[in-house]
Parts: structure tokens; C-alpha cells; sequence
């Protein structure tokens, strides 16, 4: 095993772990911080779930790179089908409730989403769950209340709460006696 090469203290390292923002970086950071303080690297490995190999290549990135060596790179992958600025835009457009006479719909649904998509951005996304993923990722919520009718009168909900409910033919159950 390599020996570890102190770049920082204990308490920064912890402190580095709480402001990583990544479960990952946070526990390479703090099995790090464990063999500075002489804990045995058994006891890390069984601690943290992994095999010693894992601990020689978070030890041999910590010598070195520091803490910057234990952070995730980036990572292969398909890219995304909207850039960030198309991302902003769609979050900031869907945010908002719909118009029926602009956007043709009364709330949004992830098909009508996906038609949005579509018509101003160019990008074709295939299936409901991709774009429900994709506003999830916008931290976009889906609950939302039953939307109005565009002929109803703006009145009429306001007179049905003032009409009171017939109560004939329904008597109160009496009250039962305390024993």
C-alpha cells in the first residue's frame, strides 16, 4: 500500500466532503480523512463498502492530485438533445401556465410538451418518457389544478358556492351516549 501523501488537514478534507454537492466525491473525501487519522485501511474498506483496490486508486488520486483528484470526471455519454440555453428557455416556458388561443392546450401534458419540443426547438424526442425524464431533470412539478374551461362564465363558480345544498330527506344521526 502507498503511503498517503497529506494535502490537507482532517477537518478540511471533512469540511471539503459536506461542500463536494456528490455522495461519491463526499465519501472518497471522508475514507481519505479516515486513514489520515490512523484508522486501519480494513476497517475503511468494510466502512465504506468497497474493495481495496477502490482504496489504492482513491489514495494514489489523493497523493496525486489532492482533493481535485477525487472528484468525478465527466463521464462518456449521449449528449443531450437540448443544448442549456434551450433547456432554460423550455423550463422557463413550461413554469408558466399554458394560453389556449397561443399554445392550443389548458395545462400542460407531457405530449404537449413533447409537440412544443418539436415545433420550436427542432429536436424529436420519441417517447412520453424521455420527456417527462427531461422535466424532471427541469425540476418541473406535475400536480397541478383542474384547468377552466375557456366558455365558462366568470361568474358561474361564484354563484355555485353560494347556493346552498338542499338538505330535505337527511336527518342528523343522533349523538350516542357516553358510558
Amino acid at each position: 500500500m502507498k503511503a498517503l501523501i497529506a494535502h490537507d488537514t482532517p477537518e478540511g478534507l471533512l469540511v471539503a466532503s459536506r461542500r463536494s454537492g456528490s455522495v461519491r466525491t463526499s465519501q472518497r473525501l471522508l475514507a481519505i480523512r479516515d486513514i489520515m487519522l490512523g484508522r486501519a485501511r480494513q476497517w475503511v474498506c468494510e466502512q465504506y463498502g468497497i474493495s481495496r483496490e477502490n482504496l489504492r486508486h482513491w489514495v494514489r488520486w489523493y497523493n496525486e492530485q489532492g482533493i481535485a483528484g477525487l472528484k468525478d470526471g465527466e463521464r462518456a455519454g449521449r449528449p443531450p438533445k437540448l443544448n442549456q440555453e434551450q433547456r432554460a428557455s423550455l423550463q422557463a416556458r413550461v413554469s408558466v401556465p399554458p394560453q389556449i388561443g397561443k399554445d392550443g392546450v389548458g395545462r400542460w401534458r407531457a405530449v404537449d410538451v413533447q409537440r412544443l419540443i418539436r415545433r420550436e426547438y427542432g429536436v424529436e424526442y420519441r417517447s412520453l418518457t424521455s420527456v417527462c425524464n427531461l422535466l424532471h431533470r427541469l425540476r418541473q412539478a406535475w400536480i397541478s389544478g383542474r384547468p377552466q374551461h375557456p366558455k365558462q362564465a366568470a361568474d358561474a363558480l361564484a354563484s355555485f358556492k353560494k347556493t346552498p345544498r338542499h338538505t330535505s330527506g337527511h336527518r342528523r344521526r343522533p349523538s350516542r351516549p357516553n358510558h
